[in-house]
């Protein structure tokens, strides 16, 4: 409910207290109460001054492990609005509200000690609609809502002491209520006794903040301040506005222009902003804890595996932080709109929990700390703790000498027996790990004590090797000791694994401590049970885990990542014997056995398939697998139906049509359910299978078109979907899907089919079909759309596009779903059951024919023909890579100018296999000679690569397709400063002909790909100017040089119009291959395109082809 005045005008105003941020404000400055800003710092001398009543405040109060440090503001008088503003960084901080950045923590041997004096008050006199009698009016358009009429001033200050641990909270306390009683009652100065002093002097961990003019640094002593308040309280010079009173624009000016401006007051009180107030507290405090988390751990581990987890664990901090800065903006303006009745309450909630934001929900967070930084930690501990024990240490992970295959235990056997073969010392191995010292702690410590003991005992001493299975493949089931003597053979020692009276028993051998073992020179000899495996190494009944490959991978990539390895576990330990044989030759490197190649490659069919969304491309595409696979809906109930894509929908069922809703197939993260509306295919995805020997069979599964989410997502959705087939050799079908009696083919067909005739020419034409789904309702014909379809094409002047029964295709795909029902073991009357039985063999025989006619189809070779669309695509993927190169230009020449003539700077580019943007990639801030600049990273961790998909089409931000980076090399440029400057502006110019050229044709396209860029550069120039501490020098010249490029492309452009220039198509690829041809600009490309084929193999599924057993294709 929005704050309202009373009809009837309140002498007393409706005044509105906030704690001073910005001290700078007088007496009639204009205040901005929904940012919490100073707008105009007018001051107005006529004011009446008094004496506050209570001149004197001192509170005392001890802190623990959940206080947040807005909480601490909340006890000394700040209200939720001003801390919200300080909590979303809305306002620079200033004083004591610089202590939303203490980064200590809280805890029970905290203490906050607050002491404000309050020396005078200031008053203006004021009375509603009269204030422009005493404060004249402002002279434009203010964003201002209240204006300052009263001011409290004086001194304050707030210490947070931090008790050391081996000091007596009690007798602190005691000390510090006296102080507090001492300053309330103002006793200056305050008396202390020796020990008192004493006490004092121990706490040395105590942070200040307050009144810049009094207190100056954070670290001031306690002892010192307490000394000078007297002196602060006589001397004016050290007051500073401690508390605002203000009062409403539209309260003190009757203009119009005043009546407008709206407030609302008591949206600070609400649940929305409390839940605001403490999501950001917590996110803060939880960021700060990881920060000083990452700092105590060491800059590099000696092991590959804990390095590449730390840089992991690093990158994620750093997308964090950045998500943080995100959603405080974000909620600053929402704020905003909130406070000025712009929008309502419920948007903080929406921003909350916005799914961009999922990763710094509690969950997200808490498991972050716990499953990396913590167990990151304690694997540090663990290290120092071995080492200052002697104690190698070893991490079977690194062992590995190719990490993208997967080792077994046995492998890492064979590679320590190797390693410690020719030691001439006793070596005993423990093979341990995390999640073995986390569960059975107590036997660690046992092994550990007992094993130092040991070495310590043996003549000559042994050398303990601490090998660490904690980031390996397969899960190591127990403890188990390797000794390798110097005579004999080895022997290996197991720990049974503890048992809780409610586990089973396990049947590990019984332990025997290995002070006890037999002698080295003489192996124990098998019992029974043992005898079956006397000849097998430590570890020679652990065998690698074999999972089968999922159908999603493709066939060229069968090994798995080296993400994927160590979630495979092998056969329990418990088999292991203690008898082992001698040493096994060295490990090679695992190399996975190659592919058998085929002896002709099959030739691929490449059938794009087009629709609105809600047409049922997806499910088109699992039924037609399946009408490939099995000729009767029987068969296919027998059988075990295809599921490339999961599907998920609702069923009446029954005399009283009761709702189920089926799910069928595995979860894919590029389908999404959960939002209707929008499309649930999220991306470009190719379904691949082999027919026969000959044909290789591709569908394509686009977004659907007419997204709810509104133009500019099928704008995103059309690009996506004409730049993925732009990388395809050739088409042989563009499959335009079509429901029956479909009302909005208008969209769809002004929205997709017109920018695809833009990309095609009329050689494409022909390989143009049209496909029905659900058409069994219209008798397996068109319906009313055929006539809309015949009657558009014939508007738009499209004849040459046919639209005949041949090139035309009807299917029913709910006889799909009928089979999926089935299969959940829904039950239908025999009427439906014989409707299903019809639609499914109508099915198959127009699948047959879809496939006939699409192999008849000639090729169409899409980089054999040029067309606007098609030049539009290529200059937006060139856009980047010219403007990067133009960057490159501008730092070479500043570095001829400066006679830098030794150094140039050069451009380096890697590919990047996921959908990044300027606003979800990481950025780190590299320096780079005598220029930083800012360097984008794809999110190292698996759970962030999504992110873009939830980015904004607003055009701020632009597509990555390459990680671009610069180094400065010891060589010559080669060119001068003229010639720099030439090869600057001809490079401009040739880029402003191609942006000439899309405007000329009115495409439906961004007309100025390279805008955004340039844009988004100034921005990085402005951010790294605000950094501190750096020298930004040749930035600046460099940013100098970015704003005279809008003024260059404005006169390249005035004079292509006036030149009338007309491009021809041919003309137009012309300059588009003289600036590929730039060695720079060429390499860029490269990797951009095999940045594309690398994403268009993630996104592959390719079918095995025992799937699909039908005779007619052999």
């Amino acid at each position: 409910m929005s704050f309202c005045f009373s009809p009837f005008k309140s002498t007393t105003g409706y005044p509105l207290e906030r704690k001073v941020i910005d001290r700078s404000g007088r007496l009639g400055s204009l205040y901005d109460a929904s940012t919490d800003n100073i707008i105009d710092r007018r001051s107005c001398r006529r004011s009446a001054r008094k004496t506050p009543k209570k001149q004197f405040i001192c509170l005392l109060f001890s802190g623990d492990q959940s206080r947040q440090v807005s909480s601490v503001l909340r006890n000394i008088g700040y209200d939720p609005a001003i801390r919200l503003s300080i909590g979303l960084r809305m306002v620079t901080t200033s004083g004591i509200s610089r202590v939303i950045d203490y980064n200590q923590s809280i805890d029970d041997n905290t203490r906050f000690l607050y002491y404000c004096f309050k020396a005078t008050k200031e008053k203006l006199n004021i009375t509603a609609r009269k204030a422009d009698k005493l404060v004249p009016l402002p002279l434009s358009q203010t964003n201002a809502t209240h204006m300052i009429t009263n001011i409290l001033w004086g001194i304050e200050f707030l210490c947070i002491i931090q008790i050391p641990t081996n000091q007596s909270t009690n007798v602190i306390d005691q000390l510090l209520q006296y102080i507090c009683n001492q300053l309330k009652n103002n006793r200056n100065p305050i008396q202390f006794n020796k020990n008192d002093l004493h006490l004092i002097h121990q706490l040395n961990n105590i942070t200040v903040f307050g009144s810049e003019m009094c207190v100056g640094g954070h670290n001031s002593s306690i002892l010192n301040i307490l000394n000078r308040i007297q002196d602060w309280q006589r001397d004016d010079n050290f007051h500073e506005p401690l508390l605002y009173t203000m009062q409403p624009l539209r309260w003190l000016y009757s203009g119009p222009e005043f009546s407008t401006i709206r407030f609302n007051r008591n949206i600070t009180n609400t649940a929305e902003a409390f839940r605001v107030d403490t999501r950001i507290s917590y996110i803060s405090k939880m960021l700060n804890d990881f920060g000083d988390t990452l700092h105590n751990l060491p800059t590099n581990f000696s092991s590959r595996t804990l390095n590449t987890r730390l840089k992991d664990a690093q990158q994620k901090y750093r997308f964090l932080l950045d998500s943080q800065d995100d959603l405080k903006e974000r909620l600053g303006r929402a704020l905003v709109d909130v406070h000025r009745e712009r929008a309502r309450l419920s948007i903080l909630d929406n921003i909350l929990n916005d799914q961009r934001y999922e990763c710094l929900r509690k969950s997200e967070l808490d498991a972050f700390r716990e499953n990396i930084l913590r167990r990151l930690m304690n694997k540090f501990l663990l290290i120092e703790k071995l080492k200052a024990d002697g104690i190698e240490n070893i991490l079977a992970s690194d062992l590995c000498q190719n990490p993208e295959t997967s080792a077994t235990i046995d492998d890492i056997d064979a590679i320590l027996n190797h390693r410690y073969s020719h030691q001439n010392v006793l070596i005993i191995l423990w093979y341990s790990s995390d999640r073995l010292l986390r569960d059975q702690e107590n036997t660690w410590k046992e092994i550990y004590q007992e094993l130092k003991l040991e070495r310590q005992r043996a003549v000559p001493r042994a050398h303990l090797v601490y090998v660490d299975f904690s980031f390996f493949g397969q899960m190591l089931e127990t403890f188990s000791v390797v000794r390798l003597p110097l005579v004999g053979r080895p022997t290996t020692q197991e720990y049974p694994i503890a048992v809780k009276k409610t586990d089973r028993p396990t049947h590990s051998t019984p332990r025997s401590p290995p002070t006890k073992a037999r002698s080295h020179s003489e192996p124990p000899i098998p019992s029974s049970k043992q005898s079956k495996s006397a000849k097998s190494s430590p570890l020679s009944t652990q065998k690698r885990a074999e999972t089968p490959l999922p159908t999603s991978k493709r066939k060229l990539t069968e090994t798995s990542s080296p993400i994927s390895k160590r979630k495979q576990t092998g056969t329990p330990l418990q088999t292991r014997k203690k008898q082992v044989v001698a040493e096994k030759p060295p490990l090679e490197p695992i190399i996975p056995p190659p592919l058998p190649s085929p002896k002709g490659s099959p030739v691929e069919i490449n059938v794009l398939l087009l629709g609105e969304t809600g047409v049922g491309k997806s499910t088109f595409i699992n039924a037609f697998v399946n009408y490939l696979k099995f000729d009767t809906l029987q068969q296919a109930e027998q059988g075990e139906p295809i599921v490339l894509i999961p599907v998920s929908f609702l069923v009446t069922v029954g005399d009283r049509f009761d709702e189920i809703i089926v799910n069928f197939g595995d979860v894919d993260s590029n389908e999404d359910h959960a939002h209707q509306g929008q499309s649930v295919t999220q991306q470009c995805k190719s379904y691949v299978f082999d027919l026969n020997n000959r044909f290789r069979l591709r569908l394509i599964d686009t977004p659907g078109i007419g997204d709810t989410r509104g133009f500019n997502q099928d704008a995103k959705n059309i690009d996506h979907i004409l730049n993925y087939i732009n990388s395809l050799p050739h088409l042989n079908a563009i499959c335009l899907l079509l429901k029956p009696n479909a009302s909005r083919l208008n969209v769809f067909f002004r929205s997709c089919v017109q920018q695809l005739i833009t990309y095609l020419t009329p050689e494409g034409y022909n390989n143009i079909l049209f496909c029905f789904t659900n058409a069994r309702e219209t008798f397996y014909a068109p319906g009313d759309t055929g006539p809309l379809l015949r009657r558009m094409l014939n508007d738009e002047h499209l004849n040459a596009i046919p639209f005949k029964k041949e090139n035309t295709f009807c299917f029913d795909s709910e006889s799909f779903r009928y089979l999926a029902a089935r299969k959940s073991r829904i039950d239908f009357d025999e009427y439906q059951k014989q409707e299903y039985v019809n639609s499914w063999n109508i099915s198959v025989k127009e699948s047959m024919r879809l496939l006939n006619f699409i192999q008849r189809c000639e090729q169409y070779r899409l980089e054999e023909w040029l067309s606007p669309r098609k030049a539009a695509l290529d200059i937006a993927m060139l856009a980047l890579p010219l403007m990067e190169t133009l960057r490159l230009i501008i730092y070479n020449a500043k570095l001829a100018e400066a006679k830098s003539i030794a150094n140039q700077v050069v451009l380096n580019s890697n590919p990047i296999a996921i959908d990044l943007c300027t606003r979800c990639a990481q950025t780190n801030i590299v320096e780079l000679g005598p220029f930083w600049y800012m360097q984008y990273r794809p999110p190292v961790l698996r759970t962030d690569t999504s992110q873009h998909r939830h980015c904004p089409t607003d055009g701020k931000h632009f597509f990555i397709e390459s990680i671009v980076t610069y180094e400065l090399i010891g060589l010559p440029a080669g060119l001068k400063v003229e010639q720099w400057q030439s090869s600057f502006r001809n490079f401009l110019f040739k880029c402003d002909r191609l942006v000439h050229y899309l405007r000329q044709q009115k495409l439906p396209v961004q007309n100025d790909p390279f805008q955004a860029i340039l844009e988004r550069f100034l921005e990085e120039e402005q951010e790294i100017s605000q950094i501190r501490n750096i020298d930004s020098t040749a930035n600046r010249r460099l940013c100098e040089v970015l704003n005279s490029i809008k003024r260059i492309r404005q006169e390249n452009s005035q004079q292509l119009f006036v030149a009338n220039e007309n491009l021809s198509i041919y003309e137009l690829y012309q300059i588009i291959d003289e600036l590929t041809a730039i060695q720079t600009v060429k390499k860029q490309v490269d990797i951009i395109k095999t940045s594309r084929q690398l994403k268009m193999v993630e996104n592959e599924l390719i079918i095995p082809a025992n799937l699909i057993k039908k005779r007619l294709f052999v």
